[in-house]
């Protein structure tokens, strides 16, 4: 069991109490946090997160790059396979957008992530 999150806030329900995930939105959530924290800034667990935000649009060889840290971020995750990832340049190049193509639980999930 967590507590939901969006953009680093916790989230209410109308009533103002927590909502709590659990089972395939618990997981997903740890999926996405590990994709988009930075790796080492997290002072209770170092070893969180991902290498992502070192990317740039104008790397050579970029989705296997990116394919590598994310399998890397997710290791620890055994409930979920990534399969594959897209990248796309956005905001004329000056941005890359993930999409990342998973199973969780043997259920297919695309999340984007964007650097």
């Amino acid at each position: 069991m967590d507590t939901a999150i969006n953009s680093g806030d916790f989230i209410c329900d109308s009533k103002g109490y927590l909502i709590e995930l659990s089972g395939y939105d618990e997981l997903l959530q740890r999926v996405l946090i590990r994709l988009t924290v930075k790796q080492g800034s997290f002072v209770y667990d170092t070893s969180l997160g991902s290498r992502l935000y070192t990317l740039k649009p104008t790397d050579i060889n970029i989705k296997n790059r990116a394919l590598s840290m994310i399998r890397e971020a997710l290791a620890d995750v055994t409930e979920v396979i990534v399969d594959n990832v897209y990248t796309t340049l956005t905001n004329e190049g000056e941005n890359l957008d993930l999409t990342v193509m998973l199973s969780i639980n043997d259920t297919k999930k695309d999340v984007v992530i964007t650097i």
